[in-house]
């Protein structure tokens, strides 16, 4: 499949870096993705040594320029440049390796494929952007079919009166210009090669031959060689020994043959960004020029292959990468020879092959089968309601309209699965109203809390969660608290990322390991309304609030801290629940635990595999490492009292080898949540996103899942609603007759799938419930409507 990449750079080496804007083009999606490369100018500053080293080399080129003293033998010098490029190509993959541009990187290794054709353009006018050997990019190592290509940021259509003419040949206009040093000999014998082509030879022509050429025909290709070099941002070629001018001095030559059709043109010479400037602003669709001085049997080698590629039918694209890749081969006399050929494309135009250059694009006409029946007139019309329905209401729910239904209707069968046991690996503490009272209030102090984990640790659980910020002292016992967390890897608290309250951080006692390894976020994945309510959380002062009617659905697994929109005091990547469940699962030998290939968590033989942007009735999630949180109907743990433990009735078959959580349910704290079963305190949302993880890897638990669907293309969930829409338009025109039946049909259908979806849930797949729903009323009255019409036609 073929795609564009349009990769847009705006800033500077030396200060404030480079905005990046990435655009994919796959029709009919169009994705794009911001990030930031920053300042880097030991890069520019590389790739300038590299570029004296490489023009010292002294070899016969294709450019005008003043005699150089050449200092060293010719091996030396090569191996000089062999070694600048080396230190460049490096300085330039770490460039790209900027955590701030990863989330481009990532995003084009996850939505392209090897496979793909791909076009991928460079949008900049920074020309020392435009000079950087981008192809060196281990991107393309990685998509064989992809080749770079530079455009500016401006771009204009082209109105020409002919793009593209009904003939039988390929028109070329080839200047062979002032030829001082060099040879252009084998140029135009491979020029003569062609095949399908109609060319002109200009030999060193004088100014006004070659504009009146450019008048008076229409041409496919301009091809130049000869000597050329760039002068600040303009081209000079040297058409002749004595004459030379910029491409601006012969702009209306030039534009008159780019409005009747000139499609490519090829600068086989020295130098040519300049050349590429210029020819830009005169809208030319696009253009092969060479990035630095080139050597003679370089150009002509490069010329040899590409012409071979292009005229055998290869793209352009496809056929320029051959051809420069293919100069490696020349590579131990002409260092970085491989870099020197790229691509200038006009945005707005598709690059032509040599076939449409020959104006034929005949297709084979498609065979009809004899063998294959008509569909009849009224079945017909069923199907076109029901793809109509189906597209309806998928585009409905594209935009989010139907969200608020599918998440209420997901809670409604949520409530209605079937009771599990508790969990007989979890424990919770909860700190009640009575124990907060009885401790001398909220918050409780640091020396209660060192008391209730010093009696939990005795009892040997495999790890305790404290469900509690404790970023300040809480009256008397500071020490003895951060001396048990130090003493015991097992115990683990909890920190908020996406704020820069430092109350929502870990204790700052904590060494850098322990702010990682003993620190999991709290941080609960809510669907958010639009009602507003003071902060949950009166053990933290803050001024964020928290939407009436919140609801957690969703289990965020881990997060990376360098991409996180606020800078935060949190700097711990995994969740409270992760670093239990893993701790446990650890203390239980599965292996593995790790991240696998495809970038999920992998215990033992189970993955977690991230949610997409667009998951059943979700439609706009935002692509962080979270999972669908499939609670349990009954509490997923034993529980205690703060109380209790304090007073030693938690037994060893109670705790040990088990995780244990301690947390307010105080309404004090006010630290609840809404969930599909009603409020629920944190740390017993917690202990379920704990339960989960655990049940899915030993107990092989479902977690919930969608029909198929490719990245956000959910087309399992359009499959069961195109199949629901048809059954119900069959019905429809069966019972057509009878409305009572008719209702009743309908009726049952519509407890089918609710009873269908139930069933699916319980077993772990979340199927697009509401949508069918509407597939069914609205293909009922597709149908009928359509019945109506007909009937009043005859």
């Amino acid at each position: 499949m073929d795609k564009l990449v349009i990769l847009e750079l705006e800033g500077d080496f030396e200060t404030v870096g480079f905005r990046a804007t990435l655009e994919i083009r796959a029709e009919p999606r169009i994705l794009k993705v911001k990030g930031y490369l920053p300042a880097a100018p030991e890069v520019a500053t590389q790739h300038r040594h590299w570029q004296q080293t490489y023009r010292s080399l002294g070899m016969p080129l294709r450019i005008k320029a003043e005699k150089i003293i050449h200092k060293g033998s010719l091996n030396r010098r090569i191996l000089d440049c062999q070694e600048s490029a080396q230190v460049l190509r490096n300085r330039f993959r770490d460039w790209l390796n900027s955590q701030s541009f990863q989330s481009i990187d990532r995003r084009l290794r996850e939505e392209l494929n090897r496979d793909d054709t791909i076009r991928f353009l460079i949008r900049t006018n920074d020309l020392s952007l435009q000079k950087l050997p981008w192809h060196e990019w281990d991107f393309f190592e990685r998509y064989p079919k992809a080749e770079v290509a530079l455009s500016a940021p401006e771009y204009e259509a082209i109105h020409s009166q002919k793009l593209i003419s009904a003939k039988a040949t390929v028109k070329v206009l080839a200047i062979l210009g002032n030829s001082q040093g060099i040879s252009l000999e084998r140029d135009r014998q491979l020029l003569e090669q062609l095949p399908q082509a109609e060319i002109e030879f200009l030999v060193e022509p004088d100014r006004q031959q070659l504009s009146d050429r450019l008048w008076n025909e229409s041409w496919d290709i301009l091809f130049f060689a000869g000597h050329s070099r760039t002068e600040g941002e303009s081209g000079r070629i040297y058409i002749n020994e004595t004459d030379s001018f910029t491409l601006t001095e012969l702009k209306y030559g030039l534009r008159q043959a780019i409005d009747r059709g000139l499609q490519l043109a090829i600068f086989n010479s020295c130098d040519g960004l300049g050349l590429a400037q210029e020819l830009h602003q005169l809208r030319i669709p696009q253009l092969i020029v060479m990035r630095e001085p080139i050597a003679d049997q370089v150009a002509a080698v490069f010329l040899q292959y590409f012409l071979a590629a292009f005229a055998a039918g290869e793209s352009l694209y496809l056929a320029e990468r051959q051809a420069r890749e293919r100069l490696q081969g020349l590579e131990h006399q002409f260092p970085c020879a491989s870099w020197l050929p790229i691509i200038f494309q006009n945005l707005l135009v598709t690059p032509p092959d040599w076939r449409s250059l020959c104006g034929n694009f005949d297709l084979p006409a498609t065979p009809i089968s004899p063998s294959l029946p008509r569909m009849k007139p009224r079945w017909r019309s069923t199907l076109w309601i029901s793809l109509l329905v189906t597209f309806a209401v998928l585009a409905i729910r594209s935009i989010g309209l139907l969200q608020p239904i599918e998440l209420a209707a997901y809670d409604h069968l949520m409530r209605l699965r079937p009771a599990e046991a508790i969990d007989p690996r979890i424990l919770v503490v909860e700190v009640t109203q009575a124990d907060v009272n009885q401790q001398g209030g909220y918050p409780l102090t640091d020396a209660t809390l060192v008391k209730a984990i010093a009696a939990l640790q005795s009892l040997e659980p495999v790890a305790i969660g404290l469900d509690m910020h404790r970023f300040q002292p809480r009256g008397a016992g500071r020490p003895d608290l951060i001396a048990q967390f130090q003493q015991n890897s097992k115990l683990i608290t909890v920190c908020a990322f996406n704020s820069d309250d430092r109350n929502y951080a870990a204790p700052p006692e904590f060494s850098s390991d322990q702010q990682i390894e003993q620190v999991g976020f709290s941080n609960l994945a809510i669907d958010r309304f639009s009602v507003w309510r003071p902060a949950s959380r009166s053990d933290i002062q803050t001024a964020t609030a928290q939407p009436e009617g919140s609801m957690v659905r969703r289990q965020i697994l881990s997060y990376d801290p360098n991409l996180a929109p606020l800078r935060s005091t949190c700097t711990t990547p995994y969740s409270l629940s992760f670093q239990l469940a893993y701790r446990y699962l650890r203390h239980a030998n599965v292996q593995p635990l790790h991240v696998n290939e495809w970038q999920q968590w992998q215990f033992g033989a189970i993955a977690f595999r991230p949610l997409p942007d667009r998951f059943v009735g979700y439609q706009s999630l935002d692509g962080s490492n979270q999972i669908m949180l499939n609670y349990r109907a009954a509490p997923p743990g034993q529980q205690v009292s703060l109380q209790q433990v304090l007073d030693g009735e938690a037994t060893t078959e109670m705790v040990r080898d088990r995780i244990v959580l301690i947390g307010y349910t105080a309404p004090v704290a006010r630290d609840s949540f809404d969930t599909p079963y009603g409020e629920m305190a944190g740390v017993w949302v917690h202990a379920h996103a704990v339960s989960q993880i655990l049940s899915a890897v030993q107990d092989q638990r479902s977690q919930i899942r969608s029909l198929p669907q490719w990245r956000n293309l959910q087309w399992g969930d359009a499959t069961l609603i195109l199949a629901v829409s048809l059954v119900t338009s069959m019905l429809v025109k069966r019972l057509r007759s009878n409305l009572l039946w008719l209702g009743v049909a309908i009726a049952i259908l519509s407890i089918m799938l609710h009873q269908i979806s139930l069933i699916s849930l319980t077993g772990g797949i979340w199927l697009p419930f509401i949508p069918a729903l509407f597939a069914i009323f609205l293909s009922a009255i597709g149908v009928i409507s359509n019945l109506e019409l007909q009937r009043k036609l005859k």
